[in-house]
């Protein structure tokens, strides 16, 4: 079961970069992978903007500075594929 939600994962992250690199290099730019926060906000606005707005008015201090902008920032596709290889990686061997 692990290894179908890894190849899932996996799936997920190579097409997430496929489209990057035809959004990007389709139109003359270099390749550029897009971050976690911009697919969420193109996603769900509303909800984007509500999130953000929870987490940098929290009472925790650097919580939104330091980690959640570094956490938006972060490339999907090579999130999706650190999650599939850690999904497999850990699996259990017969």
């Amino acid at each position: 079961m692990r290894g179908l939600l890894a190849a899932i994962l996996m799936g997920l992250a190579l097409w997430r970069a496929a489209a990057d690199w035809q959004a990007t290099i389709g139109q003359g730019y270099a390749y550029r992978l897009t971050p976690i926060g911009q697919v969420i906000e193109a996603a769900a606005p509303e909800t984007y903007a509500s999130v953000i707005g929870a987490w940098k008015a929290t009472s925790v201090p650097y919580l939104w500075d330091p980690v959640g902008a570094t956490l938006m920032a972060l490339p999907l596709a090579l999130v999706l594929a650190a999650l599939a290889a850690l999904v497999w990686f850990t699996r259990r061997r017969r």
